[in-house]
């Protein structure tokens, strides 16, 4: 199974069903919790839903631009608030997702990504 339909299956089980429910659901991670770590970690459960099985990213999953633009706005008033003395959304540029304006505005991609689980220390590609 793709990793494209592993994250279409676990958004479905998450409840996000639209674009109201996923941006609900992206605005409650970050009013969970007060560390970067804790909201990128979220982030990427949010994409990868066996990710206490996976070992290693390699690569980054993409967002469509307007998925991108809105998590990066949400990670610039979190740092704001919760950590002013850093660039605010610095943690987002630097290991969050990347931006592929080829997927459609809201879209989750593999293309350029795949993991390895602990178990099997098998790659999965897109």
């Amino acid at each position: 199974m793709t990793l494209e339909i592993k994250c279409q299956r676990h958004w479905h089980r998450l409840g996000i069903k639209d674009l109201k429910t996923l941006k609900e659901h992206i605005m409650a991670i970050f009013d969970k919790y007060q560390h970067q770590e804790e909201v990128l970690i979220d982030l990427y459960k949010m994409v990868f839903p066996e990710w206490d099985q996976i070992d290693k990213v390699e690569g980054f999953p993409a967002a469509g631009n307007d998925l991108w633009i809105f998590i990066c706005r949400c990670f610039q008033e979190f740092d704001r608030r919760n950590h002013p003395d850093v660039m605010p959304a610095g943690a987002w540029m630097n290991s969050g997702f990347s931006v592929n304006r080829e997927l459609s505005p809201w879209e989750i991609g593999f293309k350029k990504c795949s993991v390895v689980y602990k178990d099997e220390r098998e790659v999965i590609a897109a």
